[in-house]
């Protein structure tokens, strides 16, 4: 395996002065499923964010394929969230006012992606998370598993490396947060897409490859 990122040393403070990460250090092989297992407030959310471009440090390197990601750049950091990362996230985070497939699509307009593509790739991506027949469906019309499934396939439909999924089953019950995890493993598999999954929930972190265990904002093993 090739190393898809390493953080050394990597620091977040808040204005309050709460150290919400304190001189983490972790690398990722591509092709992994990682769990990071941690209490609320313990730093995983924050990890992912500055993983995923959407917060910078304070201090220490995020590297991604050996190359140092420059959070001052910020034409680097969008292109780096637009290529490299795909995000899933508790509450789903889908448009209302938009379908199914339509929420697919939406993260291919940014780059400018022509429409007739935008809905082929999203439709494959639907039909392979198991929701070929709900594709016109509104959230709202959708339980929480099958808004899961949505989120899902538009963390995947522009090819990233790594998906970033923060706490992806925290509002299902267990049956749905099964099937969720069993699929997200299933696409690792047969995608070769890395998961870097923030959890609380034991169980669901070991589904994973690896388990890092964050307190306090040091990770503890």
């Amino acid at each position: 395996m090739t190393t898809l990122l390493s953080l050394e040393g990597v620091m977040r403070v808040y204005q309050n002065g709460v150290k919400a990460l304190d001189g983490v250090s972790v690398n990722m092989e591509r092709g992994e499923l990682v769990s990071i297992l941690g209490k609320s407030g313990s730093g995983k959310s924050t990890l992912l964010h500055i993983l995923g471009g959407l917060d910078r440090p304070d201090g220490g390197m995020v590297s991604f394929e050996g190359r140092e990601l420059n959070f001052r750049n910020r034409d680097e950091i969008i292109m780096h969230r637009r290529k490299r990362v795909g995000f899933i996230f508790q509450q789903f985070n889908l448009l209302p006012s938009m379908t199914a497939i339509e929420n697919v699509e939406y993260p291919l307009i940014f780059r400018g992606v022509p429409r007739s593509d935008r809905h082929s790739r999203a439709r494959v991506l639907l039909e392979q998370v198991g929701l070929s027949g709900r594709i016109e469906h509104y959230p709202k019309e959708l339980s929480g598993g099958e808004q899961q499934r949505v989120a899902i396939a538009r963390a995947l439909v522009s090819d990233p490396l790594i998906v970033l999924a923060d706490e992806p089953t925290g509002n299902l019950d267990s049956a749905t947060s099964a099937g969720i995890v069993s699929l997200m493993r299933e696409i690792n598999r047969e995608r070769g897409v890395s998961f870097f999954i923030a959890t609380h929930d034991r169980d669901l972190a070991a589904r994973a490859d690896r388990i890092c265990t964050i307190a306090d904002g040091r990770m503890v093993a």
